[in-house]
């Protein structure tokens, strides 16, 4: 289990970095864009289509990785105060149920991305093959898949043995450790600063 978290740890890192450099890249040709339309009175052929296929990257590629880490929304108030068995089979049943949508998701979209290909769909200014983007739907929702299959083994995992370590799965943190990281972390940039002005 730990070998196969790392793993994929390394592949959901690493997708997430993609997005990120995505980010950057669409906030750079974006200002370009601005400034050559003000100052040069010019244009990126095919602005528009191009920011909506690249979107696609930073909008699916961290997905897994949040999943990992348990970044997303969560709603885990009401859990608070009961066991650990109980905590965790919550988890397993709110993963499996994720998972059968997720299993649609990839047949759905996976169509989506057949029928792109076989019609040659393009964007419609500088007709740009939209099949890519509709590819990386379906192979991003199979690493998410992978990724909640490796938490449900380890939720079974603790089920059975509560206080043993979580491996792939994210750890719940009471507010009160939330609150301690924050601090520490607010504390950590002030020591940083005096030192700065210190040097």
């Amino acid at each position: 289990m730990a070998a196969a978290h790392r793993y994929w740890s390394w592949l959901e890192d690493g997708l997430n970095l993609i997005a990120a450099a995505a980010i950057f890249f669409l906030m750079f040709v974006g200002v370009f864009q601005v400034i050559g339309r003000t100052v040069f009175d010019t244009a990126i052929n095919g602005y528009i289509d191009y920011m909506e296929q690249a979107s696609a990257l930073f909008a699916f590629l961290g997905i897994s990785y949040a999943q990992r880490v348990g970044a997303h929304i969560r709603m885990d108030l009401l859990l608070r105060g009961f066991s650990l068995r109980f905590l965790w089979s919550m988890e397993l049943f709110c993963v499996l149920v994720a998972m059968v949508v997720i299993t649609v998701l990839i047949d759905s979209t996976y169509l989506n991305f057949q029928r792109a290909w076989q019609l040659g769909d393009s964007t419609i200014d500088i007709n740009l093959p939209i099949w890519p983007t509709k590819l990386l739907v379906p192979v991003v929702l199979a690493v998410l898949w992978v990724r909640m299959a490796l938490q449900s083994i380890d939720y079974v995992r603790l089920i059975r043995h509560p206080q043993a370590q979580p491996i792939a799965v994210p750890v719940i943190e009471t507010i009160e450790v939330q609150a301690q990281h924050e601090i520490e972390e607010a504390l950590g940039r002030e020591e940083t600063a005096h030192e700065e002005k210190r040097s």
